[in-house]
């Protein structure tokens, strides 16, 4: 927890896409680190979280109350909107085009 809280100074989410599964002790550890960050003032945006993490969260009764967004790209957008800024995305004839649209 001490290198999440560490961290915030640099970013405000936690993408959790390469926990492959969720027990108490990680659930525990998921719920002090957000709020760690609430309390030094950030808002927590949660990314990445796979279908048996999500199921397992909420089969142990637990409510983050945090946004959750299905990918780093979804989160950071959300962050960028909170802020009043966008994202302009710009793809460069050479490269192949860019296929995946974030809303």
């Amino acid at each position: 927890m001490a290198h999440a809280t560490a961290s915030l100074e640099y970013a405000t989410g936690q993408d959790i896409t390469g926990v492959p599964t969720v027990d108490t002790l990680v659930a525990q550890h998921l719920i002090k680190t957000i709020s760690a960050a609430r309390l030094m003032g950030a808002d927590c945006v949660i990314s990445g979280t796979r279908p048996q993490v999500a199921q397992t969260i909420v089969q142990l009764g637990l409510d983050l109350n945090v946004v959750s967004k299905a990918t780093v790209a979804y989160a950071i957008v959300h962050a960028l909107r909170r802020l009043g800024r966008t994202i302009q995305w710009c793809v460069d004839k050479a490269v192949a085009p860019l296929r995946t649209r974030v809303p």
